[in-house]
């Protein structure tokens, strides 16, 4: 098929665990779409039948790296996008017709947010100056041009959720992340503290519990599977607790009073809220804390009493002062609806400025 009234390509080289990153950038990429055609390329099928169920943009499904090849070489596309930092993406990158522009699906201080992978992208876009720095902290060759603040798009589309609730109860979040693929990524709260957490937040009926974990949690670890599935079932048997799956973490937030996380991007995006949380500590990260400004800190040395530490942080919020300085330092400072404007108007900018690149090169 010919593909040639496309200027911008989404690359999703995930799997179906993987999937939540393609319905994060749902909404931005519908907004880019009205004013530059945007076509989706997936590498795995089950992924590919599962956007085709409840996506709207066009996608083609490549599963080779020769008919990858083949399908740019037959057509041109001026602006690629890519949402995570899997390996095939270096696969796309080959081409050398088009800008490369890493978005990925949110910003944490996990390592793989500051990696020398970036190099490879002709821009990397960032929320915050954070996001900026954090890079510059730790590549060697830091080059500032190619790293681009625009915000965060997703937060201009955030759905307001309803839940019943008696008067005086509070809604508690948990959102733990996974184990990741290797040990020095490895933040995931579950495995350690996930189910006494629960069930100290279920001991008092004043309290609503919604378990949000990482869709992949438990895929590389057992004891992480285990817990999480313990977890699920204690949510089960309590008529005061929710397990989201497939909704958008992120229009939840308007419901909570009060979360619990672990090194991950959900908690930068929190920061939107003005909202109280805690950041659980499983691994020692001094690029965490700037973060925990914003949030007390619960780890082995105090989680005895984290039912104490959360109802004292409900009534004084401790962290309240310090965190609008560390929101406008990892978000910026964007009124509703600009950061989507920003993102839009950076990609106009690449495809005028590559076509005019191009077109150079032809004569």
């Amino acid at each position: 098929m010919n593909y040639k009234n496309c200027e911008v390509i989404v690359y999703f080289s995930g799997g179906i665990n993987s999937y939540y990153q393609i319905k994060q950038w749902q909404r931005p990429f519908e907004e880019l779409d009205k004013k530059h055609k945007v076509l989706y390329i997936v590498t795995d099928y089950e992924v590919y039948k599962q956007y085709l169920k409840d996506q709207s943009l066009e996608v083609v499904y490549i599963e080779t790296f020769s008919d990858l090849i083949e399908f740019y070489d037959e057509n041109e596309f001026a602006v690629l996008l890519y949402i995570n930092n899997s390996l095939k993406n270096f696969q796309s990158v080959r081409y050398s017709r088009g800008y490369h522009v890493h978005l990925n699906h949110g910003e944490s201080e996990k390592e793989s947010m500051r990696s020398n992978q970036s190099q490879a992208y002709d821009y990397v876009f960032t929320v915050g100056q954070r996001g900026t720095d954090r890079y510059e902290e730790y590549l060697l060759n830091f080059n500032p041009d190619k790293f681009i603040q625009v915000g965060r798009p997703q937060l201009d589309f955030i759905n307001q959720m309803q839940l019943e609730k008696r008067d005086g109860q509070n809604v508690i979040l948990y959102a733990p992340t996974w184990e990741a693929t290797h040990p020095s990524m490895n933040y995931t709260s579950v495995p350690k503290y996930g189910v006494e957490l629960v069930e100290k937040i279920l001991a008092n009926e004043n309290n609503i519990l919604i378990y949000k974990p990482h869709s992949a949690i438990g895929v590389r670890d057992e004891d992480a599977k285990k817990a999480d599935m313990e977890i699920k079932r204690k949510v089960d048997e309590s008529s005061n607790a929710y397990y989201m799956e497939e909704e958008n973490i992120n229009d939840v937030f308007t419901l909570v009073d009060f979360a619990f996380f672990d090194n991950t991007s959900v908690m930068i995006d929190y920061l939107h809220t003005n909202k109280p949380a805690a950041y659980i500590e499983i691994l020692e990260d001094q690029s965490i804390n700037e973060l925990t400004k914003a949030f007390v800190t619960i780890n082995k040395d105090n989680f005895d009493n984290v039912i104490e530490i959360l109802d004292d942080e409900l009534k004084n919020d401790s962290n309240k002062k310090q965190r609008a300085k560390v929101k406008e330092y990892y978000l910026g400072n964007y009124a509703q609806g600009e950061s989507s404007q920003r993102f839009i108007n950076k990609i106009s900018e690449y495809i005028i400025q590559r076509n005019k690149r191009v077109g150079k090169l032809k004569k």
